[in-house]
Formats: C-alpha cells, structure tokens, sequence
C-alpha cells in the first residue's frame, strides 16, 4: 500500500466516523473554497474515505455526501468570493502580475460563451486539481451567475465523489495508485464529446 495511505488510514482507523468525516469534509471544502487549497490532497482525501468506509463497513453513501456537499461548499465560497470583487480573485503578490495575464484570457473566454459551454468547463475543471480551486473563483469574477454556477458544480461533485469512493471500495490501493486517472479520463470523454458535435453539426451554407 502506499505510504502515505497507509499512515492515513492506520492514524484514522480508530477514530470515530464523526471526527473521520468532519476532517475530510474540512480538507475537502478548502481545497476548492480557498487559494492555499491547491496544495491539498482532494482525490486522495476520497480515496481514503473509500477505503475507510470499506474497511469499518460504513454505507459509502455517507462519505459520499458529505465529500460532494463539503466540495460544492467550498466551491461555491470561491465563486462568491470572486463576484464580489469582480477581479481576478488573486492575493496581491508579487505572483499575482504574472498569474493575472492568463486568468483575465480565462474570464474573457467565459464571458463569450454560451451557457452551454460554461457549464461544460464548470463541471470539467472540478475533476482535476488546482482548477478545482480556481475555475470557481475565476467564474465569479467573470460574471457567471449563481443559478448556473450552483446546479453544475452540486452535479459534478456528486458525481465526483461517487466516482472516486466506490472505485477505492472496489479496487483498494489500486485507485489509490493511479488515482490520477480519473480526471484525465473524464476530461478525454468531455473532449471528444465535443469533437463529435463539432463533427456533427451541419457546414453553414454558402
């Protein structure tokens, strides 16, 4: 088993299900509510709920909804936090002159898109780190309302967390050791969804 795992689930094992959960759901909305959340370990804090809950014979539908709900909590923190500066987001730092340049493209990006696309970006960027933290934070600061911020980004937690949980039941160490695939392979089945419809749709005619 991997080390680090392994320390997490032998500090862990005797603790009560009340203490295990409220330190994942705690790990879990910083990582996407605030900046410092990036260094976070978001998929590996499922994959030790996953293999806790197998471990004890706890329902996985506990850790679940309290990953999903912890996660979609902290996100939807981001979002506020950058509509109510209607900038970047960003600390003021000596990173943020370098860091802003790319984040004003991103929010210039979204602004032109439909809602349809958006919502697709929202719910994409919540499978991987660091644009879990950000794309939340950036969407505020763009404008993109709540009524289309909250529903994909409830969805795409859920939707997430069951992921990631019920393959560490099923699989143990395995997922916990290509943990990292996940998000890659959900972006590759967005990316080539799109592919097809862009294939699909008819030529404008002459």
């Amino acid at each position: 088993m991997d080390p680090v795992v392994d320390a997490v689930l032998d500090q862990v094992g005797g603790w009560p299900a009340a203490l295990v959960l409220g330190a994942a759901a705690l790990v879990l909305a910083l990582e996407s509510g605030v900046l410092a959340g990036v260094l976070l370990p978001g998929s590996t804090t499922l994959v030790v709920l996953g293999l806790w809950s197998a471990t004890t014979g706890t329902h996985p539908a506990l850790p679940v909804a309290v990953a999903a709900a912890a996660s979609t909590a902290g996100a939807l923190h981001g979002w506020l936090r950058g509509s109510r500066r209607r900038d970047t987001g960003l600390p003021l730092g000596r990173l943020r002159p370098r860091v802003e340049p790319a984040v004003r493209q991103v929010q210039a990006w979204l602004t032109a898109r439909s809602p349809g696309r958006t919502a697709l970006l929202l719910a994409t960027a919540h499978w991987a780190a660091v644009t879990r933290t950000l794309t939340p934070r950036v969407a505020g600061g763009a404008g993109v309302p709540l009524r289309l911020v909250a529903p994909v980004v409830a969805a795409s937690c859920l939707g997430w967390a069951t992921t990631v949980v019920l393959l560490s039941r099923r699989f143990g160490q395995q997922v916990a050791d290509d943990a990292g695939w996940v998000p890659v392979a959900a972006v590759a089945v967005l990316a080539g969804a799109l592919l097809v419809r862009r294939r699909l749709r008819p030529l404008p005619r002459p």
